[in-house]
């Protein structure tokens, strides 16, 4: 999603870059695999970014097929009332929870100009992260207008615009008028009517398109410490902490690493740093083999996951990775999962009511 951004200082494209090697490196640490047991891994492209491989084809897929249901699923003409990255429309696909970074745990700068990454996982320090304080004795109303803003919702600050290059409103006649209204500024969407199949020329296109940033660097781990995720992974002060080992590799020999240094070395009140609270919080510490904490915990054997894909808070990758994590876990494992075309950071479902479709779920789990 960092492709979205622009007006970046020299530093912070810098760290934007740094995380996306250092993604690419979680990933291909993670042993995912898709239904057919196929590898997913990320591959470097011609363009020198990570946007190639098998893993970078699923999510492209993930993509395609989302707004294949939406077609399939919406009744034109169909009034769209935004796709940005906070709410809005309707549509359907697949999508994930959960992971973070792991750190280097070795004190060394990676040099990333060079294309060198430390093993993220070994250190057991995987990444999470965010934004301000939540209001947690009020709990906010599900029946919520669409004038209540998400910060006050959640507490996280999204210090972006989050315009993405397509606003899409207004009444399109034809499943074609909608198509046509997603290439307005250049073709990137093909649909054969026939078959309903989609295929989107590249996932860049896709994120330029509808899916832009809507939080700074670092999304989650923000460098002044004022994200939630901050405060979520504070020492009971009232204030934020750091706690993603890699973005602290990223900015040692800024002004920013003394801060970091300290936060990632602090202790709880019993004696955990903050490596292991994340852990405790990251579902894939205990989802994917290359975490200590795999089968360390009993595995729910049902899974429903829901997110829109439109929404600007975070990458689909992270849906994704907890879909593929849970589903290979165990023979018996069962994920229920979508992710939804032109939705943002809301209840996502493809039609009805999520409550109603939740609840079917359990009895259906329950024959």
């Amino acid at each position: 999603m960092g492709s979205t951004r622009s007006g970046l200082s020299s530093d912070e494209q810098t760290y934007s870059d740094g995380m996306a090697l250092a993604f690419a490196t979680y990933i291909n640490q993670l042993g995912l695999i898709d239904e057919n047991g196929n590898a997913l891994l990320l591959v470097e492209s011609n363009e020198g970014i990570y946007q190639s491989g098998s893993y970078y084809d699923y999510v492209k897929d993930v993509i395609e097929t989302s707004l294949e249901h939406f077609l399939s699923d919406t009744e034109f003409p169909y009034t769209a009332t935004s796709s940005q990255g906070f709410g809005g429309g309707r549509g359907g696909m697949r999508g994930n929870v959960g992971g973070g970074f792991g750190g280097p745990g070795n004190g060394e700068m990676p040099n990333f100009a060079n294309g060198e990454a430390p093993d993220f996982l070994n250190g057991e320090k995987p990444d999470a992260g965010n934004g301000e304080t939540p209001n947690f004795d009020s709990a906010p109303d599900t029946e919520a207008t669409q004038e209540t803003s998400y910060e006050e919702m959640d507490g996280i600050a999204r210090t972006e615009t989050a315009s993405s290059a397509l606003s899409l409103s207004g009444t399109y006649e034809t499943k074609q008028a909608y198509i046509d209204a997603l290439n307005a500024n250049g073709e990137w969407v093909a649909w054969d009517e026939d078959t309903n199949t989609v295929t989107i020329t590249s996932v860049n296109a896709f994120v330029q398109a509808l899916k832009n940033a809507s939080k700074g660097i670092a999304a989650f781990d923000q460098l002044d410490r004022g994200q939630g995720e901050n405060t979520l992974f504070g020492y009971g002060d009232g204030n934020g902490a750091h706690f993603d080992a890699i973005l602290a590799e990223l900015v040692k020999g800024s002004e920013y690493e003394a801060a970091f240094t300290e936060d990632l070395n602090k202790q709880d009140a019993l004696g955990n740093t903050v490596d292991v609270r994340v852990n405790m919080y990251n579902p894939m510490y205990y989802l994917s083999p290359a975490y200590a904490g795999y089968q360390t915990s009993e595995l729910a054997t049902y899974w429903r996951i829901r997110t829109g894909i439109n929404q600007g808070d975070t990458a689909l990758c992270t849906e994704i990775d907890l879909a593929l994590a849970a589903e290979a876990y165990a023979e018996e494992t069962q994920v229920d999962f979508e992710t939804v075309w032109g939705q943002g950071h809301t209840e996502a479902e493809r039609t009805g009511s999520a409550t109603a479709n939740f609840i079917a779920w359990i009895h259906e789990c329950m024959k």
